[in-house]
């Protein structure tokens, strides 16, 4: 099933900021995470002026997705981070 994840973060804690460049390694923990679950990546988008990113994954469940986010140490790095099942409307 496929899940639309949205992370948001404050400017203070943008990975943009050379201050923060400790949440890059992060972001590649958790894809290898969601590697080994079997987790596929269908597309990731960034709103950078809005502090927000979108990612489509197809999971088997939510957990797997949460699990990923935990285990990376991304969440410290956000301030949420919403997990929604999505349907394709074709």
């Amino acid at each position: 099933m496929r899940h639309l994840v949205i992370m948001r973060h404050s400017p203070e804690s943008c990975p943009g900021r050379p201050e923060n460049e400790a949440v890059h390694p992060c972001f590649n923990k958790m894809q290898d995470l969601l590697d080994k679950h079997g987790v596929a990546t269908v597309g990731k988008w960034a709103d950078p002026p809005a502090h927000v990113s979108y990612i489509v994954l197809d999971a088997p469940n939510a957990h797997v997705i949460q699990e990923a986010i935990m285990e990376s140490g991304l969440f410290l790095y956000t301030t949420t981070t919403e997990v929604r099942p999505v349907l394709s409307m074709d």
